[in-house]
């Protein structure tokens, strides 16, 4: 009978979104199962925070502090990340913020922060780290996204289309790659917040919640793997 699940030990993940409190808990759960990461994100103290854990408990992480906005931005974070460990096995992409409202209102500026950060970023990263996946025919790409990037919800604006556009990346990816052996998931939580309640009492998705999704998907043999994105 094949096996259920598939060890993280020892593998690399190159981490985006680094600076935000949902990537420092992804961050935590995956050292846990004993992969060595590369955080990536704008913020230093965050990052570092982040990072302070994960280092107490004797695990490897590198912060990494980039705009990740330009092609060679993305590659010296992946040439950061190879210089460290010597490989990379594993990338995820963590959407940092959220800006919408109503279409004929809406902010440009708002508007290309939102696109760039969802959709620009994940796209450079991807384009970086690729060849080397092809190249080793092995390694795994996630988007951690929302569920705007799944159904139509009105005022989300800017980050409905970039959300969607990044399932649409991610699509593109696992059909131009699977036959290289990299494998592709897209993760759509709902509301996540880090208490077990939001303002009005109700309970909410808990990011303790999305990192045991992306343990469990990240660990799953081929054979079982999803096609399109997973809603949570």
């Amino acid at each position: 009978m094949p096996e259920l699940s598939q060890s993280l030990r020892g593998q690399v993940v190159l981490l985006s979104g680094g600076s935000t409190e949902l990537a420092a808990g992804l961050a935590l759960a995956l050292a846990r199962q004993g992969m060595r990461l590369a955080l990536a994100g704008r913020g230093a103290d965050l990052l570092e925070l982040a990072a302070a854990p994960i280092r107490a408990a004797g695990g490897a992480c590198l912060a990494l502090v980039s705009e990740l906005d330009t092609p060679e931005s993305a590659a010296a974070v992946l040439d950061a990340t190879l210089a460290a460990y010597g490989r990379v096995d594993v990338l995820i992409m963590v959407s940092p913020f959220w800006g919408g409202g109503l279409i004929h209102e809406h902010n440009v500026r708002t508007w290309d922060l939102v696109l760039n950060a969802n959709l620009r970023e994940p796209f450079l990263l991807a384009r970086a780290v690729l060849p080397v996946l092809r190249a080793q025919k092995s390694g795994q790409i996630m988007a951690v996204g929302s569920d705007s990037g799944l159904g139509i919800y009105p005022q989300d604006g800017a980050y409905a289309v970039a959300l969607h556009g990044l399932n649409t990346l991610l699509e593109l990816i696992r059909a131009e790659n699977s036959e290289f052996g990299i494998r592709v998931h897209s993760l759509g939580p709902g509301l996540t917040v880090t208490d077990e309640f939001d303002m009005a009492g109700q309970p909410n998705l808990l990011a303790a919640h999305v990192a045991d999704w992306v343990v469990f998907l990240l660990t799953r043999p081929p054979h079982l793997r999803a096609n399109g994105p997973i809603l949570i």
